[in-house]
């Protein structure tokens, strides 16, 4: 500006470099604003304060010294000096990921599913009821642990107590609430289904041989498995259908030697294969000639509302049925009660296969999701 005198940096070989007010032959003039533009300059002994040349910064201010150096700013002041420029904004970093975070994020809740999963599934849970639950209980705690973990630390981020991101906190909270919901609910559903029938049929008598005609319900009261005579069929013109949601249908076991028995005790059954009100019973192999033996139903829940539908048969073909058994129609009965362990094998190591592949899938979302943040 007006008024401040031109600055004169002078060499001579080797010797440093200083500043002088009057011009010399070895000497360059520089301006006043050429101070203002450079960054910063460094300067060896003699020491120069600006504040001896009348411009630029106070006496009060510090100058920035490092051994013989003396360091400026842009206006030429060694400290809050005149027209001092802004530092450059600094270039915004994307977030840290840590891999340790990112793995227990995907094996935690597959390590739920598959112990809650298994711990309701598996006949561990009729040889060590204890354990098993325990094992269903500690899942539970852990989702627990958890969200209480991601709630504290996004009440704490959202109120500025602490610096901790909580995405990767609510991620966990929420994967694990999917992996122990999911796998309770699969667990109750393969046990009651698959895993009951097998272990209870396993425990019941197997008979062989049996006369429809001349056997009565009270005989066989603990059989799971029976294949009876040769030449026993169903009969098909009596059969007739329950509905309550579903259709539960029924037909009666019989011997071909004809003739009517005093009481029908013996039924085939089946889940939605039959109209109902009329004679058209298709279910399980009800048109293989070789079946002739039946597996029992265990399902206390269903066995009401077939009773229900023998109670219409009764009514509607003016028969008597005193105890009935309910069985489902097949010809090996053993290779149907080994599905029984298959299945609920099978719905186990799937259902945590496809919950593994989709934790895998969420991760990776995640970690996307997070990286854009």
């Amino acid at each position: 500006s007006a008024g401040w005198p031109s600055l004169k940096i002078c060499s001579s070989g080797d010797v440093p470099f200083n500043f002088e007010e009057k011009p010399s032959r070895r000497c360059s003039t520089v301006g006043t604003a050429a101070v203002f533009h450079s960054t910063s300059v460094h300067l060896s002994t003699p020491t120069w304060s600006p504040e001896m040349y009348g411009y630029g910064g106070s006496a009060a201010a510090p100058q920035q010294q490092f051994g013989g150096l003396t360091s400026f700013n842009a206006t030429g002041a060694a400290a809050g000096g005149y027209g001092a420029a802004k530092a450059p904004a600094l270039r915004k970093q994307r977030p840290q990921i840590s891999l340790f975070v990112v793995l227990i994020c995907l094996l935690a809740p597959i390590a739920v599913f598959g112990t809650v999963c298994g711990a309701l599934s598996l006949s561990i849970r009729r040889s060590s009821p204890a354990l098993a639950w325990f094992a269903v209980g500690a899942g539970a705690l852990a989702a627990a642990g958890c969200t209480y973990q991601a709630v504290t630390t996004t009440w704490k981020r959202w109120n500025e107590q602490t610096t901790r991101d909580p995405f990767w906190y609510m991620f966990l909270s929420g994967t694990m609430l999917v992996a122990w919901t999911a796998a309770f609910c699969l667990g109750e559903t393969n046990w009651w289904n698959n895993v009951v029938p097998y272990l209870e049929l396993q425990t019941l008598d197997v008979r062989f041989d049996v006369d429809p005609a001349t056997t009565v319900g009270q005989q066989l009261m603990d059989v799971g498995r029976v294949t009876f005579q040769k030449g026993t069929q169903l009969d098909l013109k009596q059969s007739i259908g329950f509905k309550n949601g579903d259709q539960y249908c029924v037909a009666p076991i019989v011997s071909s030697a004809g003739g009517k028995p005093e009481s029908y005790d013996f039924w085939a059954i089946g889940l939605n294969c039959c109209s109902g009100g009329t004679a058209d019973f298709h279910c399980g192999e009800y048109l293989n000639p070789k079946a002739r033996a039946g597996l029992r139903i265990m399902r206390e829940d269903q066995r009401a509302f077939y009773r229900l539908a023998v109670q219409q048969a009764e009514a509607s073909y003016n028969i008597h049925a005193n105890h009935p058994l309910f069985f489902y129609w097949m010809e090996d009965p053993q290779a149907e009660l080994e599905s029984y362990k298959d299945d609920a094998q099978q719905s186990f190591y799937l259902g945590s296969l496809a919950f593994s592949a989709l934790q895998v899938v969420l991760v990776v979302l995640g970690v996307v999701l997070h990286s854009k943040m």
